[in-house]
């Protein structure tokens, strides 16, 4: 390719998909973001790896995650609460630097319910 050249799109990867680390994202108009905001955060049930699903349910189902599965949903909290309208007196920053110290199914059961609080629902 010379530099006057534009990369061609690969035609599997729609053009309002979204990568974010390992996970990719395609918007769905079934779960739209209700609210207005310059970048709506991505829903997990948007993945299209199919991973995030997996790590989602294994926490829904209240079961222990693998590392990677534990990783993914870090980075699946970490992109929403950068892009979520929070309420009341939330901290978005130290909510965010509260991800990094999620260790077990518990810890993220905690912690989203305190979310739910400041109007956020990441699952």
């Amino acid at each position: 390719m010379t530099n006057d050249q534009s990369p061609t799109p690969n035609p599997q990867t729609p053009a309002e998909s979204e990568q974010i680390g390992p996970l990719l994202f395609v918007p769905n108009a079934d779960y739209p973001y209700p609210f207005d905001v310059p970048v709506p955060p991505r829903f997990w049930m948007e993945e299209q790896t199919g991973a995030l699903a997996d790590a989602v349910e294994t926490y829904m189902n209240g079961e222990r995650l693998k590392p990677e599965q534990l990783n993914l949903i870090k980075i699946y909290l970490r992109q929403y609460l950068e892009r979520a309208v929070m309420t009341g007196d939330a901290n978005r920053n130290k909510n965010l630097g509260r991800v990094e110290k999620l260790r077990t199914t518990s810890d993220i059961e905690q912690f989203a319910e305190e979310l739910a609080e400041w109007g956020v629902e990441a699952f």
